[in-house]
């Protein structure tokens, strides 16, 4: 364990004594990690100092690179942390990415590992591996809307309005592969980017930082929406919905997703025959994933089954929300392990965790 990771005892009931940094998604705002926050504060109370950056909201983590967000970020840090009277490369802290977060949150581990004293780093459903939808064309759009149109009908989805959604999504993929189109917060996690490819690097040779990679999937639509299904010709509709929307996601045909990104990709675990991530066992849900080679970097994988990315199914059409769901940001199942894990990553580095 490096030295500087140690926490000093003697201020635990006087200030915050490690931070917590929750990074927010694509294009969203510094509070989507509320949910996160508030628990957390619950259960460490002035222990904790929770930061919630304001430097990469909205359009600005869509048009900046990854790497840029985490200079940004760097310098972000540095001053609160001044500000709060921490020193920046020994005040412990704890970094929670969700979805594009995720990977910010590797990459300032890439890049910044020596600046900042990381005791851990938490993933919630991060493309790691890339997000397949954003390399989706037209003729992809419009063979799931074929194969998938008659269960849009049973979940009360009008196809006109998906054929319109349809070319407005299409224009979106090819701006993402244009080179001189100033989207490079997006570019940055298509599949085989330069970023991943990083983060990828830094994953395999990382030794320093333990991480955990937390994963959710939930393949039957179905159960989203309120549909009363009689027939065996419907249930079969939505079947082929559920297999077509599958492969519309993740470019594979069965492979689980949370409605957007693959659960491979959220795990950074390929899924093929040569290396095959184990993600049609009984039992896989709430399940700790051992990382193969006993020489690895302290990395964990959890998946938990039924929990969404978000509310809304952005890949056929943002404005379709879903009438039943639990999303990964405000689910009490991963609350729990989420403050077991820190409380294990701050024990770990010589403190003692006092509500």
């Amino acid at each position: 364990m490096r030295t500087k990771n140690r926490v000093d005892l003697s201020s635990l009931d006087q200030a915050a004594t490690f931070a917590v940094l929750l990074l927010h998604g694509l294009y969203a705002h510094a509070d989507e990690l509320k949910p996160i926050a508030e628990m957390l504060t619950k259960q460490f109370g002035k222990a904790i100092f929770i930061m919630q950056p304001t430097c990469r909201t909205g359009l600005k983590s869509l048009l900046q690179s990854i790497d840029q967000q985490a200079a940004r970020m760097l310098q972000w840090i540095e001053l609160e942390l001044i500000r709060c009277h921490k020193n920046p490369i020994s005040f412990p802290i704890i970094i929670i990415g969700y979805s594009q977060g995720g990977v910010l949150a590797c990459t300032l581990g890439r890049l910044y590992k020596s600046q900042l004293n990381i005791l851990g780093i938490i993933t919630l459903n991060a493309p790691l591996m890339g997000t397949p939808l954003l390399e989706r064309t037209g003729k992809d759009m419009q063979k799931f809307i074929s194969d998938g149109a008659a269960g849009l009908q049973l979940i009360d989805y009008p196809l006109v309005r998906i054929k319109w959604i349809s070319m407005v999504a299409a224009w979106v993929y090819t701006l993402a592969r244009l080179s001189w189109a100033p989207v490079n917060g997006l570019k940055d996690i298509a599949p085989n980017s330069r970023c991943l490819k990083g983060i990828y690097t830094f994953l395999q040779d990382n030794v320093d930082i333990p991480c955990l990679l937390i994963g959710t999937y939930q393949n039957d639509l179905l159960s989203l929406f309120n549909t009363d299904i009689k027939t065996t010709k419907d249930h079969e509709s939505i079947a082929q919905l559920n297999d077509a929307y599958a492969l519309f996601i993740s470019g594979k045909k069965g492979a689980k997703h949370d409605t957007l990104i693959p659960l491979a990709s959220q795990l950074w675990k390929e899924e093929n025959v040569h290396t095959p991530i184990p993600l049609d066992t009984k039992n896989l849900d709430h399940t700790y994933l051992p990382i193969v080679g006993s020489n690895h970097p302290p990395i964990k994988r959890k998946i938990y089954k039924g929990l969404l990315h978000a509310r809304n199914l952005i890949a056929i059409d943002p404005n379709l929300f879903v009438n039943h769901c639990e999303t990964v940001l405000y689910a009490h199942s991963i609350q729990a392990d989420l403050i077991q894990y820190i409380k294990g990553l701050v024990q770990n580095a010589g403190k003692v965790v006092k509500k």
